[in-house]
């Protein structure tokens, strides 16, 4: 995407934040009497100005931001007695707080309403069926096949993937009745399980996944049983001696079962179709086969997410990618390609990947994040993305409330994870846990609103609209003087001692405010500028 690609996406998102701001520092101040000058969306020069009543409303080039000037808001503005009834200074500290503290209250009612809407319209939630059950696992102990929908933990219905996990970690090990729905041949039937959640990692698992993990092979080297048959890494099993293979677990239990000669069915990528292909491997022995024996990996290393805004992204990545080979050099694994990754330091790297069965190249520009992992500030190189092995979607159904009193609330905890996961941020950047590398500016924050709202549409936008309202409305809030944060602490400190801020004591203040907001949004600026060097240096030639 050029940068003209996320000029529309950007301006709606910032827009919107803007004027839902400005609009409760406005209808606060106009609901105490006091004068508003203007309200202005945008900085600089004036696109459209119109004057109605008392205020003026301005369009301005620069759309980073907006204001609304009142009446009486420098402490040395000489005013009449009339005038200073109706000026912002005027005003008892109490209503000054409450003038300041709206913008930031109406970004957080933005969020509650909007998540609100998006609930009643209906929240797309992964469901309870069982996309796959690993070998051995506590799952498949109990009986639990891939297409089972768990309808009930220990008498309590459910319906949404998270309870169930959630019930499983509630479990502290013991045994799980689950109600399962099972269809088959002769129809649906409704049966009872037991399973106790074994605990790894820390975490207690049953060994089930909400998506069905393929069968997609990877053929590390020419000298294996699939290689000398004519298989290539993309390849997905569908049929393994005459039976359906469903999902990696299922090839793995099959081919492991299986002796003698091999018939498999294979789906092979050709651009954006498909072809099934015969492929025949003589017998390598007496004994059962294993995945050494055949001469196949897992594909556990191709590319399951692609992070909005990411090196990866404006490499082109997408979804479904297998990483072959960096420079000359073949993957073998994810961890090997994140070490390279890693080793990198930020030089461009050539990377070959598989697509629908051609091979497409990218260079790649990883990007420094530091953040904290068990509890140490690690610094690595990273590119943006999520891997694993290639999935198919697992069922999803809309979470619906169509009663507006719970949607509200229900927005209301949505907001307020939100909140608290980015406030949980921003102390982790103050105590340099995490680095000021991973900070957005303009660009950035325009880029992952263009990503998100081509990859996913309007929803995931409302998303993002949300989480960066959230943000808006934290940062207002900082006690540095020129936000409203600074006004909220001045209007305190006066209700407090009875008097006003010393000018001089604030003209100090403002000044440092000043400068730290100048800093923060250097940074910001700065990666942005690191980052896209090379796309706005694109942009500019083609201009001329």
């Amino acid at each position: 995407m050029s940068f003209i690609d996320y000029l529309g996406p950007f301006l709606l998102l910032l827009g919107v934040l803007v004027v839902i701001h400005e609009l409760g520092h406005f209808a606060v101040a106009k609901w105490f009497g006091v004068k508003v000058e203007r309200f202005s969306v945008g900085f600089g020069p004036s696109v459209f100005r119109r004057t109605v009543g008392e205020t003026e409303y301005v369009l301005a080039w620069l759309p980073l931001g907006g204001y609304v000037k009142m009446l009486g808001e420098a402490p040395d503005e000489e005013l009449s007695e009339e005038e200073r009834g109706r000026s912002f200074n005027g005003q008892t500290p109490l209503r000054r707080i409450g003038i300041a503290l709206a913008g930031p209250v109406m970004n957080l009612l933005l969020s509650v309403v909007v998540l609100a809407g998006m609930y009643m319209t209906g929240w797309p939630t992964p469901t309870s069926q069982v996309g796959s059950v690993a070998p051995g696992s506590a799952a498949e102990a109990a009986g639990l096949l891939s297409g089972d929908r768990v309808v009930s933990v220990d008498g309590q219905d459910i319906w949404r993937w998270a309870d169930l996990t959630s019930a499983v970690q509630a479990s502290e090990g013991g045994p799980l009745t689950l109600g399962v729905e099972r269809t088959g041949a002769e129809g649906a039937e409704q049966l009872e399980v037991v399973a106790t959640p074994e605990r790894k990692d820390g975490r207690l698992l049953l060994g089930i996944e909400q998506r069905r993990a393929l069968a997609v092979l990877g053929i590390p080297g020419a000298d294996g049983a699939a290689a000398r048959a004519g298989l290539q890494t993309g390849d997905r099993v569908v049929q393994l001696n005459g039976a359906e293979v469903v999902d990696w677990y299922g090839f793995e239990r099959a081919l492991e079962a299986a002796t003698g000669s091999l018939d498999l069915q294979i789906e092979r990528a050709l651009g954006a179709d498909t072809e099934r292909v015969r492929v025949s491997v003589p017998a390598q022995g007496t004994g059962p086969w294993t995945l050494d024996a055949f001469g196949v990996v897992p594909v556990d290393f191709a590319v399951d997410f692609v992070e909005p805004g990411s090196p990866a992204k404006r490499a082109g990545l997408e979804r479904g990618d297998i990483p072959l080979r960096i420079g000359d050099q073949p993957v073998a694994s994810f961890e090997a390609f994140k070490a390279r990754i890693v080793s990198s330091r930020g030089r461009p790297l050539q990377l070959t990947v598989l697509r629908e069965g051609r091979e497409v190249q990218t260079e790649l520009v990883a990007t420094k994040r530091t953040r904290p992992i068990d509890g140490e500030v690690t610094t690595s190189w990273v590119i943006g993305v999520h891997g694993g092995m290639l999935r198919t979607e697992g069922e999803m159904r809309d979470d619906v409330i169509l009663n507006p009193f719970a949607a509200l609330w229900t927005g209301t905890k949505r907001t307020y994870q939100v909140t608290a996961g980015t406030l949980y941020g921003l102390s982790q950047l103050v105590t340099r846990k995490v680095g000021v590398e991973n900070l957005a500016g303009p660009i950035g924050i325009g880029e992952i609103a263009a990503d998100s709202f081509a990859e996913e549409g309007w929803f995931s936008f409302l998303w993002i609209m949300c989480v960066i309202s959230v943000n808006l409305a934290i940062l207002n809030l900082l006690p540095i003087p020129i936000l409203d944060g600074g006004q909220i602490v001045f209007a305190a400190v006066e209700a407090v001692r009875g008097g006003p801020v010393g000018v001089r004591a604030r003209e100090i203040a403002q000044t440092v405010g000043l400068s730290l907001i100048v800093l923060l949004m250097g940074f910001a600026f700065w990666n942005d500028l690191s980052k896209h060097w090379q796309g706005i240096i694109g942009w500019f030639k083609g201009l001329v």
